[in-house]
């Protein structure tokens, strides 16, 4: 028996070697050793495995096993997801992690895995931060460092939700060379006196920002201070090089061409540039729709929106032109004298200051606006001219209408 059992083996190795890439079947086996000497393990469908035992779709499915025929056949892939039932997590966490690194089916359940978990409990991390640190960077589980890597992110981060913030956003976080990159480019921002505070808040919002090479950090530092933003203590100098770290050199000398030939001077650009430079985040399509919009149909000048830029990176659809056309209908038709600050309120504060006085004297106002706002169609009101007025030209209906203002 033995001798049969070991020429099975061997002919098995060579059958799954030389087994077509495109074919998508492996051998899967859930018995013992002793059940697997005294009957060979059939062929089962990888492809439907994933699909059955790990929830993944058909189409995810077939991308893993791309991954999966270069590795070796599991001995019991059952134990992994069993003890990962025990562990705490669901099944949205299990199609997670096997959809990222499908090769976690391969992992030692005893050498591997448990360890590596006893290490996340150790560093105070609850069964639910866990499972969903470990679904969203796999890479977890292979690192020799992890105890390290987590301290490190931890002592910055503060809280182990912001550590889940963060790699959400940008699971290379925690693969990301501690000595190689992130402490190289978080000297860069010290010696510009940005805070660990600071450095911080820029991990949660562009965490891609710090795993970048530090040549290429160090050149958006550059970009940063070229356009007037030396250090942290320059007001703006974060949202700056958030700015250029979303944009290309040529893209942002492309906006500032596109700003010019749409009336700005020079000075007009290089002062939004230094209040506001969020605003070259936008594309240009949106700058050019926006500046049509306050220059031609609200009446704003130039030198107005300088002074109140914060307005560019307001939603055109759902929230600029549905509010200018409530003060339109309002004034009767005529051009209304809008304030920023209208634009800035709250919706709560739009709908009780504009919207909630006049539902009698202008019927069908409220329900035309918080619609726009939402970007829905309801049924033709009987005031036309009101239902043109909020861009609703068509005849489409809505059979249910929730109130709500996004």
């Amino acid at each position: 028996m033995n001798k049969l059992c070991h020429h099975f083996n061997a002919l098995r190795s060579k059958f799954t070697s030389s087994w077509p890439r495109h074919h998508g079947l492996l051998w899967f086996s859930t018995a013992t050793a002793t059940a697997a000497a005294a009957k060979p393990p059939k062929p089962h469908s990888l492809v439907q495995y994933l699909i059955d035992s790990c929830g993944l779709s058909p189409e995810s499915a077939s991308k893993a096993c791309v991954h999966l025929h270069k590795a070796r056949s599991p001995s019991d892939p059952d134990s992994i997801l069993r003890f990962l039932k025990q562990a705490g997590f669901g099944n949205a966490h299990v199609v997670k992690l096997v959809s990222k690194e499908p090769r976690f089916l391969y992992t030692n359940l005893d050498k591997t895995l448990k360890p590596k978990l006893l290490i996340l409990q150790d560093l105070g991390l609850s069964e639910p931060d866990i499972a969903d640190l470990v679904s969203e960077s796999p890479c977890l589980l292979w690192s020799s460092d992890l105890r390290t890597r987590l301290q490190f992110w931890q002592s910055l981060l503060g809280t182990n939700e912001n550590l889940l913030k963060a790699c959400r956003r940008n699971s290379y976080l925690l693969r990301t060379s501690i000595a190689g990159r992130l402490m190289p480019n978080l000297s860069l921002l010290r010696e510009r006196r940005v805070s660990d505070c600071q450095i911080a808040n820029i991990v949660l919002r562009i965490p891609r920002l710090v795993t970048r090479t530090p040549e290429m950090f160090r050149a958006l530092l550059v970009r940063a201070e070229e356009l007037g933003f030396s250090s942290a203590s320059s007001g703006g100098f974060l949202r700056a090089l958030r700015c250029v770290a979303c944009n290309t050199k040529e893209a942002f000398d492309a906006k500032c061409e596109l700003l010019k030939s749409l009336g700005w001077s020079e000075a007009d650009v290089v002062s939004v540039i230094k209040k506001h430079p969020m605003l070259f985040n936008l594309t240009e399509e949106n700058i050019r729709q926006k500046m049509g919009f306050f220059a031609e149909e609200v009446g704003f000048e130039i030198s107005y929106l300088l002074n109140n830029p914060v307005m560019f990176t307001l939603s055109l659809k759902r929230r600029l032109r549905p509010r200018h056309s409530v003060m339109r209908v309002l004034k009767g038709g005529e051009v209304p004298a809008v304030k920023a600050s209208d634009f800035f309120m709250s919706n709560k504060s739009f709908l009780e200051r504009y919207l909630v006085p006049n539902k009698e004297k202008v019927p069908g106002l409220y329900e035309a606006y918080v619609a726009a706002c939402a970007e829905i169609m309801i049924r033709p009101i009987a005031n036309m001219t009101l239902f043109r007025c909020f861009g609703f030209i068509g005849t489409t209906y809505l059979p249910e209408f929730q109130h709500t203002v996004i």
